[in-house]
């Protein structure tokens, strides 16, 4: 497998297909070996912020790094 953890961020490429999510930065919660599972996040209001899940194959993604923050309810305990 792979080094990749919980907390990385991936943008999703054009392999992908679906145009609305093309170029994408999301935030694994999950590591598979298929791909993550993650979200985008979206703002709401300036207060509350959404989130959109979404599940990727390797070959629809690209490492950008890793995420100095994640939401506390996805932190894997």
């Amino acid at each position: 497998m792979n080094d990749y953890k919980v907390g990385d961020v991936f943008q999703i490429t054009e392999t992908h297909g679906r145009q609305g999510w093309i170029g994408a930065f999301v935030l694994a919660t999950e590591i598979k070996s298929f791909g993550i599972q993650g979200f985008v996040s979206h703002v709401e209001t300036h207060d509350k912020q959404a989130r959109a899940y979404i599940r990727l194959k390797w070959e629809e993604i690209e490492y950008i790094g890793h995420a100095p923050l994640m939401p506390a309810d996805e932190v894997p305990v």
